[in-house]
C-alpha cells in the first residue's frame, strides 16, 4: 500500500474588509395607535323610558328582575356608535347585554374632532341600568 502523497494547503490572502456587514436586529413593528376612551361623552341623544320598556329583556319584564348591562363602542366621526360588545352584565343569564347593544342605535355623541373635523375612533363604555317600574 502506498501512501497518498501530501497536498499543501492553497495560500489565501488575509481578509481586509468583510463583505456582508452584520445587520442590526430588525426593531419590532410599532403598535398600531390605540384608540382613545372617551370618559365624558358629550350625548346628543340617549334613549328614553318608552326606549328602555321597548327594549327590556323579555322573560326579565316576565320575571319581575331588573338588571344591568355595560357596552363598549367605537364612535363614528357622525357621532353614532359601531363594533359594540357586552363588557360586562348582571345578571348573566336574562339577555340584558343583548338588549343594551340594540339600545346602542339610539345613542348618539358628539364625535373627537382633530383640526376642526369630526374623526372616526375613540371608545366609549356606556353602563345601562334595566329597573322595572314600580306600581
Amino acid at each position: 500500500m502506498t501512501d497518498a502523497p501530501t497536498i499543501p494547503p492553497l495560500p489565501v490572502p488575509p481578509v481586509e474588509k468583510r463583505i456582508e456587514e452584520p445587520r442590526p436586529p430588525a426593531a419590532p413593528p410599532p403598535e398600531p395607535p390605540r384608540p382613545s376612551v372617551i370618559t365624558n361623552p358629550d350625548w346628543i341623544r340617549r334613549p328614553g323610558a318608552e326606549d328602555y320598556a321597548r327594549y327590556y329583556p323579555e322573560r326579565a319584564s316576565r320575571m319581575g328582575v331588573s338588571g344591568r348591562a355595560s357596552i363598549s363602542c367605537t364612535v363614528t366621526a357622525r357621532g353614532t356608535l359601531e363594533g359594540c360588545s357586552v363588557s360586562g352584565e348582571d345578571p348573566g343569564d336574562q339577555g340584558f347585554g343583548d338588549a343594551a347593544i340594540k339600545m346602542s342605535k339610539l345613542f348618539k355623541m358628539r364625535p373627537q374632532t382633530k383640526d376642526g373635523a369630526p374623526v372616526d375612533g375613540g371608545r366609549v363604555t356606556i353602563p345601562i341600568r334595566f329597573q322595572m317600574a314600580k306600581d
